[in-house]
């Protein structure tokens, strides 16, 4: 049991030191960042003349794509910022919470406006995906 011990111990100093390593910028993980999203969905259609929550549509980024070698979560992306292309007819929440990543469509568009959602890449860089959104 002493010799298990011990080699465990040893085990687990080898294991921080490797965490530290790597935490510390040691070579041995890549630099990870998001190369791709998505939005979901890529398409809606709602009625702005529908009375609340009936004239909103909620949003959601994720990521698609890391650099090779890194892993990353299928959660909804927190750290998007969300813009609309049709300011006048469509508005879109950035408030963390309830409301993050949901669009209002307060008139009727001319087609389709733009719903873009933008992604810290991890580099000092960013990542963009869109979807459509028609107000009827």
């Amino acid at each position: 049991m002493r010799n298990f011990c011990q080699h465990a111990c040893r085990v687990s100093v080898l294991f921080m030191f490797l965490v530290a390593m790597v935490g510390c910028g040691g070579n041995s993980a890549p630099a990870c960042k998001v190369t791709a999203i998505k939005v979901f969905p890529a398409t809606a259609t709602i009625s702005h003349t529908a009375p609340p929550p009936g004239n909103t549509q909620h949003f959601d980024a994720f990521e698609s794509a890391a650099t090779p070698g890194c892993l990353f979560a299928q959660s909804n992306l927190t750290s998007a910022t969300w813009s609309v292309s049709d300011t006048t007819n469509v508005s879109i929440s950035n408030v963390q919470g309830a409301t993050f990543g949901t669009a209002t469509c307060n008139g009727a568009t001319s087609g389709a406006a733009t719903v873009t959602a933008t992604v810290p890449a991890g580099d000092g860089t960013s990542v963009t995906n869109t979807a459509s959104l028609t107000c009827n």
